[in-house]
């Protein structure tokens, strides 16, 4: 009898996720909630927990604040600068005076753009009280329960690992791997076949 024979290989393997991501936060403070169950498949986006935001809250209402107090001064500063200008044209005021509030606008426009970053950078750390899943797959335990503090970018409050596709890991001898590419020649990839350890067929 003569026929084409596949010679075949047994290893033991896993399957692996091709992403795994430790959720951690990016703000300190104090855990408040926790919006999913461990081992629940996540989407990504969706938010997992949430930091206390009331401090980062309070941080914003004084950026805010400090921007308002920079924008009544600059439209106090354009009033008495425009002031100045009517009064030079009829000779009431002099140019150095014109210039001085000329200068005064100026300061007041750099002190708006100089309150105006300190309000954007409030606003992301108020958004980053809430934690997000940064990709889809299945959630490990949450690792911090609600009432500790977390530490920003340090603790770890989760694990998501992807779920499709996977991987299929498995160790060979260096031997084999040379006698696939003989036998293959050069061409890259083999016929697999997979089975769970309860399973009869591959």
């Amino acid at each position: 009898l003569v026929q084409e024979v596949v010679d075949w290989d047994d290893y033991v393997g896993r399957f692996e996720a091709i992403q795994r991501v430790e959720v951690k936060p990016r703000v300190t403070g104090y855990l408040q909630r926790v919006h999913f169950r461990d081992g629940q498949y996540v989407e990504a986006g969706q938010t997992l927990f949430t930091v206390d935001p009331r401090p980062a809250r309070a941080q914003l209402d004084q950026a805010r604040a400090q921007l308002a107090r920079a924008e009544a001064s600059l439209a106090n500063a354009r009033t008495e600068l425009a002031r100045s200008k009517t009064l030079a044209a009829s000779r009431a005021a002099s140019e150095e005076e014109v210039e001085t509030r000329e200068a005064g606008v100026r300061t007041g426009v750099g002190d708006v753009k100089a309150a105006t970053a300190p309000v954007r950078a409030s606003q992301l750390t108020v958004g980053f009280t809430s934690v997000a899943a940064p990709i889809s797959g299945r959630a490990s335990e949450r690792l911090v329960d609600v009432g500790n503090s977390v530490t920003a970018d340090q603790t770890v409050l989760t694990t998501i690992v992807s779920t499709n596709p996977l991987h299929f890991s498995f160790d060979g001898s260096e031997a084999l791997l040379l006698r696939y590419q003989r036998e293959g020649g050069g061409q890259v990839g083999s016929h697999v076949r997979i089975r769970l350890q309860d399973e009869a067929s591959y």
